[in-house]
């Protein structure tokens, strides 16, 4: 079985970053700098893959600082390094205040923080590693039906 060794080019790839904003990150957030390389002999893990991820849609969508994120980073990776369920309704639920990531359900019923869809963002970065591939088209729920046809004669 390959494995594939995964860089910044992949790392700015799932997260839409360009590599000057990926080495900002990586320069702001000093969890992801530990024994890690610097520039192109760089390697990220599948799950600094995906907290880049979900770190790019907390900063385009909600305008998240860097310093709330580096508050929470280290128990964001704890987070979602835990084994857990498959669940397509999948959410994290962060409270930056209190430095808090939980990994949750949509339909769970949130006091207080962040809730994040995890849905899109792991269906993206496994279509990016070719764990799932991309469908265009939509499952269409036939149901058996009668047909009755004519004879011609």
């Amino acid at each position: 079985m390959d494995v594939r060794t995964l860089k910044m080019a992949d790392a700015c790839s799932v997260s839409g970053y360009t590599k000057d904003q990926m080495r900002a990150l990586l320069r702001d957030l000093p969890p992801f700098t530990v024994d890690q390389g610097e520039g192109r002999s760089r390697v990220f893990t599948r799950v600094e893959l995906l907290a880049i991820a979900i770190i790019s849609y907390m900063e385009q969508r909600y305008g998240i600082k860097r310093a709330a994120v580096g508050a929470i980073l280290e128990q964001l990776l704890k987070t979602l390094q835990a084994p857990r369920k498959l669940d397509t309704l999948a959410c994290l639920v962060i409270v930056t205040s209190e430095g808090s990531v939980t990994y949750s359900r949509l339909n769970n019923g949130v006091d207080e923080g962040l809730v994040i869809p995890l849905a899109p963002i792991f269906d993206r970065l496994d279509t990016y590693l070719g764990v799932r591939t991309q469908s265009n088209q939509l499952e269409i729920n036939l149901n058996p039906t009668t047909l009755h046809v004519k004879k011609l004669l």
